[in-house]
């Protein structure tokens, strides 16, 4: 390098010189320390439920703890935190932060680790998604476009980095990559929809957790109270206080359950379901099996995310419960989201 050293803390954009190859946005950033004592520098509102916050120095990793990061961020007028704050890709200290929905023509004051550290104010532009859709008796799914300009976080943050199948990219200070605009889906743990019934009333839908960029997609997905069902023939309305829904209507039908091949031991409390097909994306996700025993001793199992490889998935026993020795369980899901091919002796 000609006897010049790369200076720290700054991020190099790095490009080939000649035509022997090219870089897809490629960053090499020089060592940051994290500091525990790093202050607010600015803060701005991306859309009603993202923040991007850039502090001094990078977070230690204390404070990505998600009830340390609800502790340090604190905010007026009813917002909280809704995760961790994410590494932007390719910046020292910038962080996507995801928030409750925050109110129109709001402006906010953050304290960060009980100092104040400045306000902002809501954007209120809503995040744009395509569709909202059925994908099981009690659950939808809402789509947004890659293409359009419309990202998940997962493809823009640092820990994400080469582990998104091609789908990862830089964006510049002002989130734009190649010259265009993105918008950012922050982490929706917790995000709710309203699913209304035409001529009734508004039912609430929580986020499932690990549904909203899996197998390449960006559909999250969205369910139903326990025992709330989707009535096939009737037409429903798909309305958020973050999400601007292009095509935000569809008339429920009934869908065909997943269905349960096999049901096997791995260890005292963690089961392997297999099922007739492979179910993509998460739809496993907080799905739980009864298992009874010949006394009539009852045992759940749920689903552990991320565990699902192709058709199999893992769940784990709740409750501390564990399967006797030598003892034939009746299996049953809770619920209508699967049925079985298999019998029990």
């Amino acid at each position: 390098m000609d006897g010049k050293e790369l200076e720290s803390n700054v991020t190099y954009q790095v490009e080939p010189v000649g035509e022997w190859a090219t870089a897809r946005n490629v960053s090499v950033t020089t060592d940051a320390q994290p500091d525990e004592n790093a202050e607010v520098q600015s803060i701005k509102s991306l859309n009603p439920i993202t923040l991007e916050v850039t502090l001094s120095a990078p977070l230690v990793a204390e404070d990505l703890v998600l009830a340390k990061a609800q502790e340090n961020f604190q905010f007026d007028n009813g917002l909280t935190i809704r995760n961790i704050p994410q590494l932007k890709t390719g910046t020292i200290a910038t962080y996507y932060v995801p928030t409750t929905p925050q109110t129109s023509n709001m402006t906010y004051t953050l304290t960060y680790k009980d100092e104040m550290a400045g306000t902002f104010e809501t954007n209120s532009d809503l995040i744009d998604m395509v569709e909202a859709r059925q994908v099981a008796y009690d659950t939808i799914e809402i789509e947004s476009s890659l293409r359009a300009g419309v990202t998940d976080y997962e493809n823009v943050i640092a820990s994400y980095v080469g582990k998104r199948n091609g789908l990862d990219f830089v964006l510049d200070q002002n989130n734009q990559y190649r010259g265009k605009n993105y918008e950012i889906i922050p982490s929706l743990r917790t995000a709710q929809v309203y699913i209304t019934p035409e001529g009734g009333e508004p039912i609430v839908a929580t986020y499932v957790p690990f549904t909203q960029a899996t197998d390449g997609r960006q559909e999250p997905k969205f369910r139903l109270p326990a025992g709330e069902t989707l009535i096939p023939g009737v037409e429903y309305t798909v309305t958020t206080d973050w999400a601007d829904i292009k095509d935000s209507k569809f008339t429920a039908k009934a869908i065909n359950p997943l269905t349960i091949r096999s049901v096997n031991e791995v260890n005292p409390t963690t089961l392997e379901v297999r099922l007739s097909s492979d179910p993509r994306d998460e739809l496993f996700a907080s799905r739980q099996i009864k298992l009874t025993a010949p006394d009539g001793t009852e045992l759940v199992a749920q689903y552990k995310v991320t565990t699902r490889k192709g058709s199999t998935g893992i769940f784990e026993m709740m409750n501390g419960g564990k399967l006797e020795p030598n003892t034939m369980y009746s299996v049953t899901p809770v619920g209508q989201w699967a049925g079985l091919t298999f019998t029990t002796k």
